[in-house]
């Protein structure tokens, strides 16, 4: 499980070694000493991983290549004058996104039970890919081999895109803790860092102390639902609106998604990089800032192919010619030709995973990853005819205030008055219009086009998050705009009709969020909790026995009442090793297989483990998906019919009484 030493050590290590290069970056590019520890996280993330991960394709990930990486892009930060001390940013701001950043970690830590059972909250489904992060962590392999599915004894690759998973990996490395620990601490990490920007961004459109603070108020709100279930009954709500969905809150999306938040983050970091480049330098600070804008692109593709791969494609370029055709057109081709530069400095960074993407599509077959196709809104309350006319407005003027009141109404307002100039003077002017199109393309890209590749619309529900960031800072300079005028005896009046506005609409959306942090703190409880329990002690046995470089049968159907949603979750978190076929729902991101593949590889798992496989079966283990490793439980219907050990493939070289069964392949394959 997770020990909370091993989060302890894993928590500060992320922070020196992606604030520290972060600040001085920052620094050098014209942020206060207090503004600068506000952007710094977000942007050393999104400069020393990518920069690492390149180090690591020539000589392995190791120690020394994470904090030669992190030294290297510090180093940056010379090629730029150092900046005066400026406004002083509110450090109370950092230590609530501190601890706002708390609720997403505590949905990945186990819960004990007073009966010694093992609780799990739900976001715990999508990290199961935890596994990638003990491979990456213990076998330094860049790019890394595929833990989830190996024909015959072939390392595989991974297309799936991991650079998030590779940082975490770093925090492993450096802490020597496991892949859950390192998991956890990247979360929090990832939680703070998204929201230190939203109060970096905040204290930028509007310097002072209320506007970060209020930033974050206003993104930790969450959705109008719960509200209206209670106002309306939910039976109504759910006529009338579609299921709330991945669509949904930073806190919510943090918790489930952290890697495509991270990638939200490192876009809009991108864009603050494109600004500080519009207004103009020599050329080698040109030249350090291209490549700085293309290691944050090539850290927004590598951790998200939605947000940071078709969306900021889209939104990015929309962001990129608002500052290009900005006044004044001096150093507009300048500008132009630097971002081609950083273009194709992330193009070479991301290219190899690039490359594993377009292999995996075409191995997997299935057609296009995307389509056009509005996103529903509208519940079955509403007739198909009615719901198609009405659907593309109701996107607008429906669903994006119903799960963000507390940013969007504040967000435009924000927007509004920093364009008219009557709150941040010239340099949040010049910074607004590239944030709003970011915005705006980036909604709009959840709208209209819809993922195709997985079980769920990624796309659609993950594209809403650049826009997010950027809302939430607009939400924080208008609020805090009406808290001053509130204050003046002008416009008093004026001032405290739109503070209780913006603050009402705060705390409607505030029980959503007690919600979800009272799911992610208490976990879920299942009948399959207990047997969990005793897992790690099933996964110490099988590392006893059986190497990294190995890979492992187990009954992917195990424990599948651990979460609502079926998954080979006790191999996942605890394993630490390959697996030969890691179970239908993780080969869906990671096994470069048809439908049909996936289906078939499935049936014959079950079968085995179910205790009904013949000789054919146990031979196609072998033989085919290569596996070198059986491990048979006592939950597992093998265990009263088992097909191993009769097979001369296998040989059983540990048994505990009542739990389990190792057996290891006899020979290797041919």
């Amino acid at each position: 499980m997770v020990s909370l030493p091993s989060l302890l050590s894993c928590i500060p290590l992320a922070l020196l070694l992606w604030v520290t290069p972060g600040w001085f970056l920052a620094r050098g590019l014209g942020q206060g000493r207090t503004a600068a520890l506000a952007l710094a996280p977000a942007l050393g993330w999104a400069t020393q991983t990518p920069a690492a991960l390149a180090l690591a394709h020539l000589f392995g990930l190791s120690p020394a290549v994470v904090i030669g990486s992190a030294a290297l892009v510090s180093l940056c930060a010379l090629a730029f004058p150092r900046a005066s001390a400026g406004a002083r940013f509110p450090l109370l701001a950092l230590a609530f996104a501190g601890l706002l950043a708390l609720v997403p970690m505590l949905g990945v830590l186990p819960k004990v039970m007073p009966d010694g059972a093992i609780a799990l909250a739900s976001p715990i489904y999508d990290h199961a890919k935890i596994i990638l992060i003990d491979e990456i962590a213990q076998n330094g392999t860049i790019p890394p081999a595929n833990p989830v599915f190996g024909a015959g004894r072939a390392a595989g690759t991974v297309a799936y895109y991991y650079l998030w998973h590779f940082g975490a990996a770093e925090l492993a490395i450096l802490s020597g803790a496991h892949g859950w620990a390192a998991d956890a601490a990247a979360t929090w990490f990832t939680g703070f860092a998204a929201l230190a920007l939203v109060g970096a961004l905040a204290f930028r459109l509007r310097p002072g102390m209320s506007a970060p603070l209020l930033a974050l108020l206003a993104a930790s709100a969450g959705s109008l639902r719960p509200v209206a279930a209670a106002l309306f009954g939910g039976a109504r709500v759910d006529l009338a609106l579609e299921p709330a969905s991945g669509l949904a809150g930073l806190l919510y999306q943090t918790s489930w998604s952290p890697h495509h938040v991270a990638s939200a983050t490192a876009c809009v970091t991108a864009v603050l990089l494109m600004a500080r480049l519009r207004t103009g330098s020599g050329a080698g600070q040109g030249a350090v800032l291209a490549g700085l804008i293309g290691l944050a692109a090539a850290a927004a593709f590598g951790s998200s192919l939605w947000v940071g791969g078709v969306t900021f494609a889209l939104a990015g370029t929309a962001a990129a010619l608002a500052l290009a055709f900005s006044r004044p057109a001096k150093g507009r081709l300048r500008f132009l030709a630097a971002l081609a530069g950083a273009a194709l400095v992330a193009l070479v960074l991301v290219a190899p995973l690039l490359m594993a993407q377009i292999h995996a599509a075409a191995a997997r077959g299935g057609g296009t990853p995307l389509q056009f196709a509005l996103l529903p809104v509208l519940g079955p309350g509403w007739t198909e005819a009615t719901r198609a006319v009405l659907d593309p407005l109701a996107y607008w003027l429906v669903l994006l205030p119903v799960e963000f009141p507390a940013i969007l109404f504040a967000g435009v307002a924000g927007l509004a008055l920093v364009l008219a100039g009557r709150t941040g003077g010239k340099p949040a002017r010049r910074l607004a219009p590239p944030l709003a199109a970011l915005a705006i393309v980036a909604l709009a890209v959840s709208a209209t086009l819809q993922s195709t590749a997985g079980e769920n619309n990624d796309l659609g529900w993950r594209a809403v998050l650049p826009a997010i960031l950027v809302q939430a800072a607009f939400a924080g300079a208008a609020l805090s705009a009406a808290l001053s005028w509130a204050m003046q005896s002008m416009r008093a009046r004026q001032g405290r009709v739109l503070l209780a506005a913006g603050l009402a609409l705060i705390v409607l959306g505030l029980p959503d969020t007690l919600a979800l942090a009272h799911r992610n703190i208490t976990g879920e409880p299942s009948k399959d909790g207990r047997v969990f329990a005793g897992d790690p002690a099933l996964w110490r046995a099988v590392r006893r026995e059986v190497g990294p470089q190995v890979r492992i049968a187990s009954n992917p159907a195990r424990l599948e009442k651990l979460t609502p949603w079926p998954i080979n979750l006790s191999w996942a978190l605890l394993s630490r090793r390959r697996s030969c076929f890691g179970g239908p729902e993780m080969a869906l991101a990671f096994a470069p297989l048809t439908a049909a593949e996936r289906a078939d590889a499935a049936m014959l798992f079950d079968r085995v483990f179910a205790g009904t496989g013949t000789a054919e079966d146990v031979a196609t283990l072998r033989q085919t998906f290569g596996c070198g490793a059986i491990v048979v439980t006592a939950q597992d219907g093998a265990w009263r019919a088992d097909p191993f050990a009769s097979s001369p493939l296998y040989r059983l070289v540990e048994e505990e009484d009542g739990r389990w069964r190792i057996y290891v392949a006899s020979e290797p394959v041919r």
